[in-house]
Parts: C-alpha cells; structure tokens; sequence
C-alpha cells in the first residue's frame, strides 16, 4: 500500500470514530484502502462507475442516476433521488445522515472540473468528517485540537469564510491571526514539531495535511 494510505490510516483513529465511506466522481484510491477501511461504501452518483473499475462494491448509490453505468452489482441498493436542487454529494450526506452513518470519510473531492471541486470543498465544509485525497487529507476544524503529525509536515489552513485563531507548532506561528478566504491564508506551512495546538477563537477552518514527505524551499530540519 503506498506510504499516503498507510500514513492515513496510521492518523485516523485519533481523528475520530467513523462511520461510513462516501465516494465522489473525483480521484479515487486503490481496493485496497477500501478493505483496510472496512466501511459502508455510498456512491454518489457517478462515482459507482469508478469504483466498478477498481472492483469496489458499494452498498448504496444514490442521485438522479444520470451518470451510473447500466450494470450494476446486485448488492447495490440504488437509490434515485430527483431533487435538482441537491448536487449528489448532499444527497449521500442526508443519506448517511438519516441512517445514523455520521461521521464519513469523504473520497473523491478533488479530481475533475474545478467548479465541481470548489463546489464539493464547499459543502465538506459544512459538515463534520474529514476529506482523503491522497496525498492529502482534508479536515474541518471548528474548535480547539491538538494533532500530532511528523516534524516538518506540509500543512495549509483556509479558513471557511473567516477564523480567528492562535497555533502552537507551526514554522509561521498564527497569534490571534485572522484568516478570511480569499483574502488570506497560511498556505504551505510547515509543522516544527511533531505537536500542532490550533486554537479557534471564532469560525472555522479548512485543514490540507501533507501525508508525504514533500521536498521544496520550504522544508526545515
């Protein structure tokens, strides 16, 4: 398994119990990360034909259907839900939602047209779980947290529209700084120990971790 998976699954447990897999159109990971996992699998929409190619059963798909390949495993509920007013990653939220398989992990945000990233990066934001797209890892932090990742990691902090917030751990220290998206991020930091202390004063904000070793100008010792 490449050293992304297994970096991810070495930092999941500490970032919460979860539930359920739900799979977007976008770039998806190998089976076998799926059978480490050992998670309900829902399928928004178009996402089904990915996974199919990988071998993947999910045990839902669910949208208007438009884009799901004709063959479907017969282990697969297929659910059509025609509200245009949804885009398909919402409709596998409620669904996860009303089945009580909160939180999930998010597979397949990035990967694609970017207005459908921006707009999938949109909605994650409104909710809690955490976002796989390796080798990145994508987490929604809304209160005060410590993480624990290894000295040196590529870290970047947006905040979801606008966050105050002080952390402990960072190259480029934020004290009481104040993010707002679009205006100002702290893009490509770096973590200087193998502790992140992030306190939020008020908002929230997107987190992108590097789960590899990433080698530019920016790296410390």
């Amino acid at each position: 398994m490449e050293l992304s998976n297994q970096n991810f699954l070495k930092i999941l447990p500490a970032l919460g119990e979860f539930r359920s897999i739900i799979c977007l159109k976008g770039d998806l990971p190998e089976k076998e990360l799926f059978d480490a996992l050992k998670l309900p699998i829902i399928a928004a929409d178009g996402a089904y034909n990915r996974l199919q190619a990988k071998q993947i059963k999910a045990e839902v798909v669910i949208g208007d259907l438009d884009s799901v390949s004709k063959e479907v495993f017969p282990e697969t509920q297929k659910i059509y839900v025609e509200n245009q007013d949804q885009s398909d990653f919402q409709k596998a939220l409620q669904y996860v939602r009303e089945k009580q398989l909160e939180p999930s992990i998010i597979l397949g945000i990035n990967g694609g047209y970017i207005d459908h990233i921006f707009n999938n990066i949109a909605i994650f934001s409104q909710i809690n779980g955490v976002s796989y797209m390796p080798p990145n890892l994508g987490i929604m932090i809304r209160k005060n947290c410590t993480l624990h990742f290894t000295k040196g990691t590529k870290i970047s902090l947006f905040a979801m529209p606008i966050c105050h917030l002080t952390t402990q751990g960072l190259f480029w220290e934020l004290d009481h700084k104040k993010l707002e998206f679009p205006h100002f991020s702290s893009c490509f930091n770096r973590c200087s120990s193998g502790t992140l202390k992030i306190s939020i004063h008020d908002g929230a904000i997107f987190t992108v971790v590097y789960l590899e070793d990433i080698v530019d100008a920016g790296k410390i010792g």
